[in-house]
């Protein structure tokens, strides 16, 4: 493999773990060649806004933290969120939604200015010492990449290592499953969810009467919701054992909130006899979700999940 290459492999692989910023600065560096091969001077703008875009998605989608300290995230993520929260109240309603799908205005200058101040001229530093990948004078708008043409034909190689490497530190603040998955949707178009309407014969099974899990009123005048009882965000899955009946009303104000441990108890209750009245009924054929079910009952998978997104 070229030298460069293993220079640019190096940096990601054993890169400080307090933040995300070295992977988001190096997935944008290897997207941008990718995309301009030839084009050797890259603008910090241009960087800061495949850095947004990242960011704006892990955090929109999965809440995701992105450095040690809990109680004062990096100072982009703080700019993320604050957009975010604009966007939603923009909208009237907390739909998540993928960046390239969003129509916003940014102020890339101060984005700028925060790459300039954390990482720009810290990417290329390692254990004391400097492996140049691209030319940069601390303070300017721009950089000179050494070979793009060589990155982007070793782009595979590059965004495998950083969207392993982002787990990783990942992995060290974030409790939440799937933490690989949620990386590698950077590299999706945007994130649909499953329509949850196969689950529904199921539900219906224990709760014929469709009664709001949350407010206990059967749901007469229109069609339920099926819900997930802990985050659609931090679970990143469909499972039989998460979801429950509510009116959209109810199901429209709890958004991402976290249940309360009655919820909790109540869900488990719910699930023990689910499972048993799924046992008894031979109208139902499948076995997966059964047994599926049955797995996530002794394995106490909702109280655990609980504790953890907490």
């Amino acid at each position: 493999m070229d030298i460069y290459v293993n220079d640019f492999l190096n940096l990601v692989r054993n890169c400080s773990v307090d933040n995300t910023y070295k992977m988001a600065w190096g997935r944008a560096l290897v997207e941008i060649a990718v995309q301009n091969p030839k084009s050797k001077k890259i603008s910090l703008e241009e960087i800061s806004k495949k850095v947004f875009k990242y960011y704006w998605n892990q955090t929109i989608y999965f809440d995701l933290i992105q450095g040690s300290n809990i109680s004062k995230p990096p100072a982009f993520i703080t700019s993320v969120k604050k957009e975010i929260d604009k966007y939603y109240t923009k909208i009237g309603n907390k739909q998540p939604k993928h960046f390239d799908r969003v129509e916003i205005q940014l102020d890339y200058l101060s984005l700028v200015r925060i790459l300039k101040q954390d990482v720009s001229h810290r990417f290329q530093n390692l254990n004391g010492q400097v492996i140049q990948l691209y030319n940069y004078t601390k303070g300017e708008d721009f950089l000179v990449l050494h070979n793009p043409e060589i990155i982007a034909a070793y782009s595979e190689v590059l965004f495998e290592a950083i969207n392993f490497r982002w787990t990783q530190i990942l992995e060290n603040f974030n409790s939440a499953p799937r933490i690989a998955k949620k990386v590698r949707v950077l590299d999706l178009p945007e994130i649909k969810r499953a329509s949850l309407s196969k689950f529904k014969k199921y539900l219906d099974v224990e709760n014929p009467t469709h009664e709001c899990f949350i407010c206990n009123k059967s749901i007469n005048s229109e069609t339920p919701s099926i819900d997930h009882i802990i985050p659609w965000s931090f679970l990143f899955s469909d499972d039989l054992w998460n979801l429950v009946y509510t009116c959209q009303s109810c199901n429209s104000k709890k958004s991402n909130s976290i249940p309360l441990e009655k919820e909790i108890a109540l869900v488990e209750k719910r699930n023990i006899n689910l499972l048993g009245l799924l046992k008894k009924n031979e109208a139902i054929k499948e076995k997966k979700p059964i047994e599926e079910l049955e797995i996530a009952i002794r394995q106490d998978y909702i109280r655990k999940f609980w504790v953890n997104c907490k």
